[in-house]
C-alpha cells in the first residue's frame, strides 16, 4: 500500500484541525490513540483515512473482553453532528507482522444502534460546547454518563456474544452522522477475548457491517447516504440480531445519485431481540486493567479549533494524501470516563440486566480530582463479588433483599436485616413502614 509522506504543513493542519473535531472512541482503547498524527477523529475517505481502521494498528495493550459479558463504549470529541446511527463489530482479520490492514477484512456486526448515537440534541444545528480537552488536546463535550441523556455525549454497554472465538481480535465502532457532510467514521480497538469458544462457525453467520460514504478509495465499494443538506438517520440494511432503535430512521428528502439503495425504507425500522443478560462476573470495565488517567484540563486553545456551540455545523473536503505514523512511539492509556447514572438490577443471583436511568438534565462533569479518584477506583475491582455502580456513596438496591453502598464505582452485595427490604435506594420495613436507621 503506498504511503507517501505528508508535508510538515499538512501534519500541522491535521493536528490543529482534525485532532480537535469530530469523535473518537476512547474505550475500549483504540489503535494508535495517542500516536501522532491523530487521525482517528476524521471520517473514512481513502488517502490519510483508509478503510478499515485508518490503517492504524499500533498498540501496547489489548482490552480484555469476556464472551457472554459486555464492554463499555465511550467517546471523546467536539463534533457530534447531531448524532446518527452506529454499529459495533468484531473481526479476527488483523495486520500480521507490521503489515497493512486488508481492505477485505470482515467486520461482523454484534450490535446496531439506529439514531441517538453518540448524542441527541435539543438544538441540532449546533454541536456541544467544548468543556475540556484530553491529554492530546482533542476537544471534548459534556458526557451523559448513560445512554439516554440529551445534549451530552452518551456511552453504551455493548453485549459480547458468548460464541466468539477466544484469542486476539479487533473491536470496531462505525458511525454515520446525522448532520453535515454524510460520512463514515471508524475506530478500531485491539481486544483479547476469553470465555468463548474455539471456532468461528457462528461468528461467520453474523452480517458484515454497513460500509458507505467512503470516497476516493477504489478498493472499497461505495454509496452515499445523503447530501450535506439532508437530515439522515441511517436504517442499517443488515443490523443483526441485537441492537436498539433510539430515534426513528430518516431518509433524504431527495435521494441523490449514488444513494445506497440497499438501505431499508425509514418506515421499516428493525425489530431487535432483547439484549442477552450479562453474568455478574463478566461485566468488564473497558480499558486497561489499571491506569492513572489524565484528568480533563481547561481548553485554552483558539475557539476556532473544532466546532463551537455558537457556529452552525459545517464541513470541508477531506485531505486525500497519505502519511506514515511513527508506530514505535509508546502511547499512554486514554482517560477512563466513569459512568455516573448506570443503574443495575439483578434478576437472578448470578445474572444482571443493565438498564439506564433517564436523566432529563445532563450530569455535570466532575472536578478533575474527583474524576481521577473515581476512575482509579473503577479500574481496580476490590473483590470477586463486587458489582459495578454509578453514584458514589449511594445505597443501591440489587433486589429487595440485597443492597450495597457504592464506593467509587463498586459495591459489595449485602443482605438486608430480617424484616426489612431494599426499595428505591432505601432500607424499609417489609410492611412499607419508615426507613430503617
Amino acid at each position: 500500500m503506498m504511503s507517501p509522506m505528508v508535508s510538515a504543513t499538512g501534519i500541522a493542519m491535521l493536528l490543529l484541525g482534525g485532532a480537535h473535531g469530530h469523535m473518537v472512541m476512547n474505550s475500549p482503547a483504540p489503535y494508535s490513540l495517542d500516536i501522532q498524527p491523530l487521525l482517528q477523529v476524521d471520517p473514512i475517505s481513502g488517502g490519510l483515512y483508509p478503510y478499515p481502521c485508518h490503517n492504524q494498528y499500533g498498540f501496547t495493550h489489548r482490552t480484555a473482553v469476556e464472551a457472554g459479558g459486555a464492554t463499555l463504549v465511550n467517546f471523546t470529541g467536539g463534533g457530534q453532528h447531531g448524532g446518527g446511527s452506529c454499529q459495533f463489530s468484531i473481526t479476527y482479520d488483523e495486520p500480521a507482522n507490521g503489515g497493512d490492514w486488508n481492505k477485505s477484512a470482515e467486520f461482523k456486526t454484534i450490535y446496531s444502534i439506529i439514531g441517538g448515537c453518540p448524542a441527541v440534541f435539543t438544538d441540532e444545528s449546533h454541536n456541544l460546547a467544548p468543556v475540556a480537552v484530553d491529554q492530546n488536546r482533542r476537544q471534548d463535550g459534556k458526557h451523559c454518563g448513560n445512554d439516554s441523556g440529551v445534549d451530552c455525549i452518551r456511552q453504551f454497554m455493548v453485549p459480547i456474544p458468548k460464541f466468539l472465538k477466544n484469542g486476539p481480535a479487533t473491536f470496531a465502532w462505525t458511525w454515520f452522522n446525522k448532520l453535515g457532510n454524510k460520512e463514515m467514521y471508524m475506530n478500531c480497538a485491539p481486544i483479547e477475548i476469553t470465555g468463548g469458544t474455539s471456532d468461528e462457525t457462528e461468528m461467520k453467520n453474523l452480517p458484515n457491517i454497513f460500509v458507505a460514504n467512503s470516497p476516493n478509495d477504489p478498493e472499497v465499494p461505495n454509496c452515499i447516504t445523503g447530501t450535506r443538506a439532508d437530515n439522515v438517520v441511517v436504517n442499517f440494511p443488515e443490523p443483526g440480531k441485537y441492537g436498539r432503535v433510539l430515534q426513528a430512521p430518516v431518509e433524504p428528502m431527495n435521494k441523490p445519485s449514488g444513494y445506497c439503495t440497499q438501505i431499508p425504507a425509514a418506515q421499516s425500522p428493525p425489530t431487535f431481540e432483547p439484549d442477552p443478560p450479562f453474568t455478574v462476573a463478566k461485566i468488564k470495565q473497558a480499558g486497561p486493567a489499571a491506569t492513572t488517567p489524565t484528568p480533563p484540563v481547561e481548553d485554552t486553545t483558539s475557539p476556532t479549533l473544532g466546532h463551537s456551540v455558537n457556529q452552525p455545523i459545517t464541513e470541508t473536503a477531506n485531505t486525500t494524501t497519505t502519511s506514515t505514523a511513527d508506530r514505535s512511539m509508546t502511547r499512554s492509556p486514554p482517560p477512563i470516563i466513569v459512568p455516573t447514572t448506570l443503574s443495575t438490577t439483578i434478576s437472578e443471583v448470578s445474572t444482571i440486566n443493565l438498564s439506564v436511568t433517564p436523566t432529563p438534565t445532563p450530569t455535570a462533569i466532575p472536578a478533575p480530582a474527583v474524576a481521577v479518584a473515581a476512575a482509579a477506583a473503577m479500574a481496580n475491582k476490590p473483590n470477586g463479588k463486587a458489582v459495578a455502580c454509578a453514584s458514589n456513596g449511594a445505597l443501591v438496591c440489587l433486589d429487595d433483599g440485597t443492597f450495597g453502598l457504592c464506593d467509587w464505582g463498586w459495591l459489595t452485595p449485602q443482605r438486608v436485616a430480617e424484616g426489612t427490604e431494599c426499595k428505591e435506594g432505601k432500607i424499609v420495613k417489609r410492611d412499607g413502614g419508615g426507613e430503617d436507621s
